[in-house]
Formats: structure tokens, C-alpha cells, sequence
């Protein structure tokens, strides 16, 4: 009995191991019985125009924005949407603000800042910024896509420098 007891512990030892390299060297991280992605060859965010991800986008987006620590004396709001969410909000400001938008992705989307006409930006990775003189009490800011945008839309509200 004790002859059979060690050869079943060690093709028992030999299996799991064998069974552990295999699952070791296929590199992938999905679990056992998990729907698998398909290959494409590409690395995250290739052959995408719009920059690979939401979160790749967003990051660059924001990257475009000047710099200003929201604990900083010139940092008013920020935020970060989808472009087809868009940016519906009202800020209250004083006045000596300037808004800045930045979209990264594909097309265009239109930002209107308070009563100005509203100014396209395109989704390329370029800020556009409109200085607010005479704000009323809530400054609407309205971002939203034209025809087929995608991509990520960064806003921040600055106070102007002296």
C-alpha cells in the first residue's frame, strides 16, 4: 500500500505542476471559463484616430490644461466628461475668470460660455480659452458634440493673472 500511496502522490505532484507551468506560460490574465477579448496585434489604443481610451484620452485632455494645483489661488473648477455627455454646469464666479476647454478624440464639439456665440473645438488635442469680463452670478458652461464626436472633454475655470 505504501508502494501505490507513493507512486499516486507523486503523478499527483507531477499532474499539478504540469498543470502550473501550463497555466504560467499562456500569459494571459482572464480566469478559466472567461470569455476572451479578441487578438487585434495592436497595443492599447492603436489604429484608434481618437487615441486609444476613455482614460488614455482623458489624461490627455487634462494634460493640455494649464498646470494649476486645485489648492492654487488661480484654481476656480475643473472637470472631465464624455463627449457625448457633454458639460452642462453653472459655475459661480466673480469676475477676471477665463474658461478653458480641451477635447481629445474625433470632430468637434461646441463650447458656450455664458451669452458669448458659441465657439467650436475641435478634438484634437488643442485648448481653447475664453476670458469672462462681465459674468453674472452663475456662468452657464455648455459643451456638447457636433454630428459624430467622440472622445473626452476637459473644462477648467482659472482666475485671471494680475
Amino acid at each position: 500500500m505504501t508502494v501505490l500511496r507513493r507512486r499516486l502522490t507523486a503523478a499527483v505532484a507531477l499532474a499539478l505542476v504540469s498543470f502550473l507551468a501550463a497555466g504560467c506560460s499562456s500569459g494571459s490574465a482572464t480566469p478559466p471559463g472567461a470569455p476572451s477579448a479578441p487578438e487585434t496585434g495592436k497595443p492599447a489604443g492603436a489604429g484608434s484616430p481618437s487615441g486609444g481610451t476613455e482614460e488614455a484620452q482623458g489624461g490627455r485632455a487634462k494634460a493640455v490644461l494649464d498646470e494649476i494645483p486645485p489648492d492654487g489661488p488661480e484654481f476656480v473648477e475643473s472637470g472631465l466628461e464624455r463627449v457625448p455627455d457633454g458639460v452642462h454646469t453653472r459655475s459661480s464666479l466673480m469676475e477676471g475668470r477665463k474658461v478653458s476647454v480641451a477635447c481629445v478624440g474625433t470632430g468637434t464639439v461646441k463650447s458656450v460660455i455664458g451669452e458669448q456665440a458659441p465657439q467650436p473645438v475641435p478634438c484634437d488635442g488643442t485648448s481653447a480659452t475664453r476670458r469672462v469680463q462681465n459674468s453674472p452670478a452663475q456662468l452657464p458652461i455648455n459643451i456638447a458634440a457636433a454630428s459624430d464626436a467622440t472622445g473626452m472633454i476637459a473644462w477648467q475655470i482659472t482666475a485671471l493673472s494680475s
